[in-house]
């Protein structure tokens, strides 16, 4: 290819040559871009790598480095001392603020308590099928294991203080509730259709009328012995017992969910309002308890409008760690396709702040941190305002990080002072249960216990939601920790391979999705009938998920119906999804890796790094600041030499003089080796070339006579000249060098004499 005079290109080919006019609007440019308005882009690009071809040929001394190379070391080195120094506070920041939640919340002796009360009071509830069921599991099961009053040799308590103690070291507060929520009963369809003649329970209605049968049931006299804190009369006890049938609407609590989320949408929601409550004191005599059940039994508490049951139950536990109330709540749900499911919840509620005094030394060293994070936030704003770049500042990443860390911070923080203020509440309505259950109240007159069972739920909706925030400020420290690794280049590389192969694992994601999707449908249709797996798309979706990187399934359970349908999803899918598109994301991570890796070749180590930070720390005295460096390169020469710094910086440490010199010798070495690359080496090989079609042009036009030069100038065009300014130059200083020589062999002649 050459470029005539006129600006028109001839293409030389293997069979013969063409030459393609300016004028022709439509012709390929150059032939290698449609229009000719890409032309100064093609100059533009060759004189840049033009410019990289001609620093790597006309290097003079290897020992020097060029002025830009160690600028960019320099600014490298400075952002890299820095960004390593706030490694060590971003991990204290990190452990502060992990201990601070680990010692309030007592995970593992939380778990301890929860997982045993969990499975022992569950006992045997997937027996239930009916109503039947459930009465059947109150009465024999889980009454009897929360209002224990025999020790396990089946000898009786004397003191009611040892009653209602489960697993020995959990004992009852305050009454268990046993509440449900009713639908109303109405035709199906309003009476249209083909089912127009049925009735209907549909769990979207609510019901708050009373119910139960209107027979007058006989009940247990009290005794003078059942209580000492007083005595009750049958119509109290008659009221007491009846009050189940009817709405207590002071009741504001939130149910426990379902056992599997994806059911939420086809099983009753819980309310707010219109709950039917059964009241149970633990000191009770279980005897009078069974009576309680049987009586509600016989009126039918239990009928084809009850939608929801939930258990709850608050027990004390002061042996290990701190003094806690366990929330039991176990939620039925009437599915009306027939059955039950069932969930069961535990929340733990700790009637102390502070489990010690190091939880508060930490607390306190957690907040400074993050004043001192504030103060040096505004600083470097106040900062950026005075310059004029509050914009700017206000942009950067790490500034918009440092931002989110202090916005979540402090919302950390009021939310345990608003979590400290709850669990006073609580307190206080415990103590006062407390000294109730010690007086030993009748149950028929005792409305006490209720409101604490109120503020517990209250207590227990709000951590929920305070250990999301605490756990998403928990990933928003990980996030910081990334922005200090990205300052060391070994750690660098880890952090920017995620950061570079995201692009393409998005545009990836967009192949996966409708794939994934597909899969996620058809198995709901073939396996969503008997498989709970697949009986919702949302659970389809994310078991398909789960297949997809484990890998392993059972295949006699997916295979007892529809055996070569089923055979061909699992099997396509594990090819497709498991092997071939699983890997694929691996392949594009550990390509942008390799690519990575070789382009920082064999930078510092992590304890090199850490090395070099203490050794600047330690001659900090004579060590010259990257600021001071950075203002004296603009005033030295083109390539720098050591003895150029020592000449302006004297008192420059020699550590200092090798750390610098040998990055910026490697800095050199991967320039030329990224300019050496296959691509880049084609391109300067190009640009070159098309350099030379000028000059064959130039010396074409002056032949003939002409003042052609072959095309407009353009920057960098004056290369030429700067070339013949350097060669004088040089043949100046050759010349002068040469002089001095001549005068110092006559000076060693005219001393010779004398020597003799």
């Amino acid at each position: 290819m050459a470029l005539e005079s006129d600006g028109s290109a001839t293409f030389n080919v293997e069979g013969g040559s063409f030459t393609d006019s300016r004028s022709n609007a439509t012709a390929e440019g150059l032939g290698l871009l449609s229009r000719e308005s890409n032309v100064p882009r093609i100059y533009q690009a060759a004189q840049s790598y033009r410019g990289v071809a001609r620093e790597l040929l006309g290097r003079k001394d290897p020992d020097a480095v060029p002025r830009d190379v160690m600028q960019r070391v320099v600014s490298t080195q400075q952002e890299r001392f820095y960004g390593c120094l706030s490694l060590p506070g971003n991990l204290i920041f990190f452990l502060l603020f992990s201990i601070a939640v680990i010692l309030h919340e007592d995970i593992t002796n939380t778990y301890m308590i929860e997982s045993g009360l969990r499975t022992h009071l569950s006992d045997g509830a997937d027996d239930m099928n009916d109503r039947a069921g459930i009465w059947e599991w109150l009465e024999s099961s889980i009454l009897p294991r929360l209002f224990a009053q025999t020790d396990y040799l089946g000898q009786p308590y004397q003191n009611k203080t040892e009653w209602s103690r489960v697993l020995t070291y959990n004992q009852i507060v305050g009454p268990v509730i046993i509440e449900q929520q009713r639908s109303k009963k109405a035709w199906c369809n309003d009476g249209d259709g083909v089912t127009g003649d049925m009735y209907c329970y549909s769990q979207r209605t609510r019901s708050s009328a009373a119910f139960g049968s209107q027979d007058i049931l006989p009940i247990a006299s009290p005794t003078p012995n059942e209580y000492a804190g007083g005595n009750s009369t049958v119509d109290q006890r008659r009221a007491y017992w009846d009050s189940a049938f009817q709405v207590q609407t002071q009741s504001s609590r939130r149910l426990a969910r379902t056992m599997r989320p994806e059911f939420d949408i086809m099983l009753p929601r819980p309310q707010r309002e219109d709950n039917y409550v059964i009241a149970i004191y633990p000191n009770t005599p279980l005897a009078l308890i069974h009576d309680h059940l049987q009586y509600v039994k016989a009126k039918e508490w239990l009928d084809a409008k009850s939608k929801l049951v939930n258990i709850r139950a608050l027990l004390i536990n002061a042996e290990v760690g701190r003094p806690r109330l366990q929330m039991f709540s176990f939620h039925i749900a009437f599915s009306r396709g027939g059955g039950l499911f069932t969930y069961v919840r535990m929340n733990t509620i700790f009637l102390k702040s502070f489990a010690n005094v190091a939880s508060i030394v930490v607390d306190i060293l957690f907040a400074t941190h993050l004043f001192g994070i504030l103060l040096m936030e505004l600083y470097r704003l106040g900062r950026a305002v005075g310059r004029r770049e509050a914009r700017r500042h206000l942009k950067k990443g790490w500034t918009i990080l440092q931002a989110l860390t202090i916005i979540g911070g402090v919302a950390v923080i009021v939310g345990y002072c608003w979590e400290f203020m709850l669990r006073d509440d609580v307190r206080t309505a415990y103590e006062s249960v407390a000294a109730h259950q010690v007086q030993d109240m009748p149950a028929d007159t005792n409305n006490d216990g209720l409101a604490l069972i109120e503020k517990a739920d209250n207590m227990n909706e709000y951590m929920g939601n305070f250990r999301i925030v605490t756990g998403l400020y928990c990933l928003l420290c990980m996030v910081r920790f990334f922005t200090s690794f990205s300052a060391q280049p070994r750690l660098a590389v880890v952090t920017t391979t995620l950061e570079v192969s995201a692009f393409d694992i998005v545009h990836f994601l967009v192949v996966l999705a409708p794939t994934w999707l597909a899969y996620a449908l058809a198995g709901c249709f073939i396996f969503g009938r008997r498989m709970e797996e697949f009986a919702t798309l949302d659970a389809s979706i994310g078991y398909c998920f789960k297949l997809m990187i484990e890998g392993e399934y059972d295949w006699p359970y997916y295979a007892e119906e529809n055996y070569f349908t089923t055979m061909f999803w699992m099997w396509t899918f594990m090819v497709l999804l498991n092997v071939i598109m699983l890997n694929l994301v691996l392949a594009i991570i550990l390509d942008v890796y390799g690519s990575i890796r070789r382009e920082t070749g064999k930078s510092e180590t992590a304890w090199l790094t850490l090395w070099r930070m203490l050794l600047q720390l330690y001659r900090r005295r004579v060590w010259v600041r990257s600021t001071n460096l950075l203002e004296a390169l603009p005033e030295m020469p083109d390539e720098i030499k050591e003895d150029d710094l020592l000449a302006r910086f004297p008192k420059m440490c020699k550590e200092q003089m090798h750390i610098l010199m040998e990055a910026c010798y490697f800095q050199v070495s991967m320039d030329d080796l990224a300019a050496a690359d296959g691509q880049r080496a084609m391109k300067m090989a190009l640009s070159c070339k098309m350099a030379i079609d000028q000059v064959t042009d130039t010396v074409k036009a002056l032949h003939d006579g002409t003042d052609e030069t072959g095309g407009p100038d353009h920057p960098g065009s004056g290369w030429v000249k700067k070339l013949a300014d350097e060669m004088a130059e040089q043949n100046h200083l050759m010349m002068k060098l040469q002089s001095k020589l001549m005068l110092v062999e006559k000076q060693w002649q005219d001393i010779v004499p004398f020597l003799a």
